[in-house]
C-alpha cells in the first residue's frame, strides 16, 4: 500500500543505502550516484511509493521548484500556445509552471504579483498589463518580459518585433493596391504606451505620400468583443465604402470576429473589404475566407523566454537581454488583388 508519509529513512534502508545517498538521488541538485545506486534507489521509492515533500525540500534548497507564468488571455490561442512552450521547456528542467490570465485587468495582474511575493516562486514570465517595469523588478525573483516596452531597458524581454510585424501586413495591402487601409488596434499591454502598430500605421501612409484618417483607426480590446464593436463602429461611419479599402486587425480574434460579424451585415470580406489579422493562430486558416494573417514565432518566444528564465535561476547573470523575433505573411483568400480590377 502506498503511503504518502514513508520516511527518506525508509527508502535507505529497502535499498541498503545511507540516507544522504538516498537525497542525492532525490534531490533536484543531484550528485555522484552510481548507476547500480540510482537503481536500487529508485526501485525502493516505487515500491514504498515514497512522495518527495517539496515544501521541505524547498525549505533546505531556498528553491520551490515552481515558475510563475502570466498571460493576458488564455482563451487566446496566441497566448496559450506560447504558455504551453514555456511549459514544455520549465518541465525539462524539472520546473513546475503556475499560469495565470490577467484578461487585460491591472487588479487580477496586482493581486498575482503579491502572489508572487508570497509563495516563493523561483521566477516569473509575464505579459504585462501596465508598464511598472519597477514593480516587477521588485518581486525578488527573475523575471522575463513578453512584449515590447521602452521602460524595460533593464529586464530580460523575449517577443515580436511590432513594428516590422505591423509594416508586413500594411505592405502587403499596398503592394496589391490598397490606399485607404484602417487600422484596428488596443490600448492594453505595450500598445498601451508604444502604440507600435499606430506608429507603423501612420509612418507606412506618410512614406507613400498618402493621406491620414483619423476615423480609421480603431481602438478596441482585442478579443471578440472587441470584433463586435469594431464592425459596429467601422458600419456606422460615415461613407464607410468611400474612406476604407483595407483593414489591418492587431489579432486573429479581431480579424476572425470581424470577418463573422461583416458578413451577418451584408459586406463580404476579401471582396467588399480586405481584412488582414496577426499571429496565425490555428482558426485562420478555417474561417471563411481564410484569414490572411502575419505569424508570429509562437513557440520560438515562449522557449526563448524559458531558456532565458532558467539561466538566471541558475545564478548565470549579466547585461539584461532583448529578443525580438520578425514574423511572417501567410497569404490566404481575405484581401483582394485591386490591381486586377483598377
Amino acid at each position: 500500500m502506498k503511503d504518502t508519509k514513508i520516511s527518506i529513512l525508509e527508502v535507505a534502508r529497502l535499498a541498503g543505502v545511507s540516507k544522504s545517498t538516498v537525497s542525492r538521488v532525490i534531490s533536484d541538485r543531484g550528485g555522484s550516484v552510481s548507476p547500480k545506486t540510482l537503481e536500487r534507489v529508485n526501485r525502493a521509492i516505487e515500491q514504498l511509493g515514497y512522495r518527495r515533500n517539496s515544501i521541505a525540500a524547498g525549505l533546505r534548497t531556498r528553491k520551490s521548484y515552481m515558475v510563475l507564468v502570466m498571460i493576458p488571455d488564455v482563451a487566446n490561442p496566441f497566448w496559450s500556445e506560447i504558455a504551453k512552450a514555456i511549459q514544455d521547456q520549465l518541465e525539462l528542467a524539472g520546473y513546475s509552471v503556475v499560469l495565470g490570465s490577467t484578461y487585460w485587468s491591472e487588479e487580477r495582474e496586482s493581486r498575482y504579483y503579491e502572489l508572487a511575493r508570497m509563495s516563493r516562486f523561483d521566477g516569473v514570465i509575464l505579459n504585462s498589463v501596465t508598464d511598472n517595469i519597477e514593480r516587477i523588478k521588485n518581486l525578488g525573483v527573475p523575471a522575463v518580459l513578453i512584449g515590447e516596452r521602452t521602460a524595460a531597458q533593464n529586464i530580460d524581454t523575449v517577443g515580436t518585433d511590432t513594428m516590422q510585424a505591423a509594416r508586413v501586413g500594411l505592405e502587403y495591402l499596398y503592394s496589391l493596391g490598397h490606399r485607404k487601409i484602417a487600422l484596428a488596434t488596443s490600448e492594453h499591454g505595450s500598445e498601451r504606451y508604444l502604440s507600435l502598430r499606430a506608429r507603423a500605421h501612420r509612418e507606412s501612409l506618410h512614406e507613400k505620400a498618402l493621406p491620414f484618417d483619423p476615423e480609421l483607426v480603431f481602438s478596441v480590446t482585442l478579443n471578440e468583443e472587441g470584433g463586435r464593436t469594431l464592425v459596429h463602429e467601422f458600419l456606422t461611419m460615415h461613407d464607410w465604402r468611400g474612406r476604407a479599402d483595407g483593414l489591418l486587425c492587431g489579432n486573429d480574434i479581431l480579424a476572425i470576429t470581424a470577418i463573422n460579424e461583416f458578413r451577418k451585415f451584408g459586406v463580404i470580406p476579401g471582396i467588399d473589404l480586405s481584412i488582414v489579422g496577426m499571429d496565425d493562430i490555428p482558426a485562420a486558416s478555417q474561417t471563411y475566407p481564410p484569414l490572411t494573417t502575419v505569424r508570429k514565432p509562437k513557440e520560438r518566444i515562449g522557449r526563448i523566454a524559458a531558456e532565458l528564465l532558467l539561466r538566471r535561476m541558475q545564478g548565470i547573470f549579466g547585461a539584461p537581454e532583448k529578443h525580438l523575433f520578425s514574423a511572417e505573411l501567410i497569404i490566404r483568400d481575405s484581401v483582394r488583388d485591386k490591381r486586377k480590377t483598377t
